[in-house]
């Protein structure tokens, strides 16, 4: 298949992976089901938790095999959580075990899905392009998001049962979708002349990645802990939207507004790189429009809550680019999943926290107290860049 017909398939796969009609409510769904906040955040948490016990090993196996095998299953699992969630009834421990084959889903997609991306432009001697292309792939996961919560936000209205199953036929043509992703290595093109070996061994390449290059653990940490606190707060979002009295009909038109114009700033990320200072001024931007934010009681302060989000787009492509260009890469999907499995660390603790600081403070105070987070943050990466390290290319 021509590199152009592949990235078609891939940017449709990235996008329906994500056409989700649950997102626009699946928080608010829990709450209107009689969930607290600190037990909608023991969900979040054990989502994260679940997803750090499968990452890794999802890695290494689409590191060992195809990873075009692991591609077709992920929409699948996906697929079972929404299955789970339109029976459970206020139930939280369906809504757990949801949550657990999402993680499934999620670890067999993310590791193999970057890593597919990048060998497949290696294997054309066009790595140079990378950062332009992640940043469509990225556009075409938060359409996914943006439509799937737009016109989730409508089917709600309605009835929030419509939206959570209507959320499985996207994930299944997904799953018919993979079968056309080829592995590259699979047909010898970048295979690596020192055979990996047995399936152990992608964790000990991995190890190896981090332990050996600085660069590659002070890109992990820009990612898996500042940029990290504004995916963090999203799961929150339709509780943010209640605060302030946002109708119901329009959680799904803000969401896909966010989404599109997020979308529209990762496709133009590349134009922004060799621009070092945008790796802490961005997020401190984000960190002011939070704390911004967290001052409204009215509607129209979604608008920068949403700009929070929006501003820190050019920068999180530009650092997963730069982290799949300094790595080795003998275990490519290995290595990117510890980068994953180190934000679900990190997120288990940010969500937790968020969850009873919302308990006990409120919800709109806290999303200030997330964005004062960002002056530590900021000041630890430009002392960092002062010693040669950089976040972004």
């Amino acid at each position: 298949m021509r590199l152009s017909a592949f990235l078609r398939v891939y940017y449709a796969y990235a996008f329906l992976f994500d056409f989700i009609f649950a997102y626009a409510v699946y928080t608010a769904l829990f709450s209107l089901e009689g969930l607290s906040t600190s037990q909608i955040g023991v969900l979040l948490a054990f989502w994260s938790a679940s997803a750090i016990v499968l990452e890794m090993p999802s890695g290494a196996l689409s590191d060992h095999f195809d990873r075009r095998v692991l591609l077709v299953l992920a929409p699948l699992a996906k697929a079972g959580t929404f299955v789970l969630w339109g029976i459970a009834g206020g139930d939280f421990w369906l809504y757990g075990a949801g949550f657990l084959l999402w993680s499934l889903g999620q670890a067999m997609q993310s590791g193999s899905r970057e890593a597919l991306l990048y060998e497949r432009m290696a294997a054309e001697g066009r790595t140079a392009e990378f950062d332009k292309v992640l940043g469509r792939d990225n556009a075409a996961e938060g359409l996914g998001i943006g439509l799937g919560t737009l016109f989730g936000g409508f089917v709600a209205y309605q009835g929030f049962e419509w939206a959570i199953w209507l959320s499985i036929p996207p994930l299944l043509v997904a799953s018919v979708l993979a079968f056309w992703l080829e592995d590259v290595r699979r047909k010898g093109v970048t295979k690596d002349e020192d055979d990996p070996g047995g399936y152990f061994v992608h964790f000990k390449h991995a190890w190896a990645e981090f332990r050996e290059q600085a660069e590659l653990r002070f890109v992990t940490t820009y990612i898996a802990t500042g940029l990290l606190v504004f995916q963090v707060l999203e799961e929150f979002d339709e509780l943010y939207f209640l605060a302030v009295s946002l109708p119901v009909w329009a959680w799904g038109i803000v969401a896909a507004g966010v989404e599109a114009v997020y979308a529209l700033m990762s496709i133009h990320a590349y134009r922004l790189a060799k621009r070092p200072w945008l790796a802490w001024v961005l997020p401190a931007v984000g960190g002011v429009l939070l704390v911004a934010a967290s001052q409204g009681q009215t509607a129209p302060y979604v608008l920068l809550l949403a700009a929070a989000y929006i501003v820190v787009a050019p920068v999180t492509v530009l650092a997963e680019a730069r982290f799949q260009r300094i790595m080795e890469g003998k275990s490519r999907a290995t290595t990117t999943s510890a980068l994953v499995m180190a934000e679900n660390v990190v997120g288990i603790v940010a969500t937790l926290g968020f969850g009873f600081l919302a308990d006990w403070v409120g919800i709109l105070p806290s999303y200030g107290w997330a964005g004062l987070v960002m002056a530590p943050f900021v000041l630890w990466v430009v002392l960092r860049q002062r010693r040669g390290f950089r976040a972004t290319d």
